[in-house]
């Protein structure tokens, strides 16, 4: 019993160490991160999870993060302001209730549910986003991870995208891998496909 409170003392302390080198890191002048918020223990803690507590693995993760959000208009998100509040209606993006085997969650996004010609790649990420930042409030996701699903049953080539599904999966690829357990076939076969011609959808 004294041996594992040891070891659970050890553990707490290598991770407040952990915790406050990457804050530290992260808030040198010059780095990219500084420029636009402070950053919380939760969120160090998160993208720590995420590289096994490799300290310059997780600064360089969350480095690319914050990049790709500042490339996407991905900040200062309101679910309550038009026309977001309208795109999270649709359900196209949801996180189910349930979890995998693993204990991982579950993310679902519904393409028959997408109408390029009637909403921005902006306005498409930035549900996911938010949606996907409410879910890693999750210790349990943080550390299980996340299982995504591209659901292209009953879409219409109307429904296609090709530019948003390259978006998507360079997002969870580059940066929201610190949550990303596997991602679905269908993502993968559509952006691998050159048959056929997607339609563009400019922000």
């Amino acid at each position: 019993m004294k041996w594992i409170l040891i070891n659970l003392s050890c553990f707490a302390f290598y991770r407040y160490q952990a915790v406050k080198q990457f804050i530290d890191l992260c808030n040198n002048i010059g780095s990219t991160c500084s420029a636009r918020r402070n950053i919380s223990q939760t969120t160090a803690v998160k993208f720590l999870y995420a590289r096994k507590f490799d300290i310059p693995r997780a600064v360089s993760l969350y480095e690319q993060h914050e990049q790709i959000r500042l490339k996407e208009g991905l900040y200062n998100i309101d679910p309550d302001i038009e026309p977001l509040y309208s795109e999270l209606k649709t359900g196209k993006f949801t996180i189910l209730p349930a979890r995998d085997s693993s204990g991982a969650a579950i993310a679902l996004f519904t393409a028959n549910k997408h109408s390029p010609l009637n909403v921005t790649h902006t306005t498409t990420l930035q549900g996911i986003v938010y949606q996907l930042d409410c879910a890693l409030q999750d210790t349990e996701t943080q550390k299980a991870g996340l299982v995504f699903i591209y659901d292209m049953s009953g879409s219409k080539y109307s429904n296609f995208d090709y530019d948003l599904s390259q978006k998507i999966l360079t997002l969870l690829k580059q940066t929201s891998r610190l949550y990303l357990k596997s991602v679905s076939k269908s993502i993968n076969q559509l952006l691998a496909s050159r048959r056929v011609q997607f339609p563009n959808r400019n922000n």
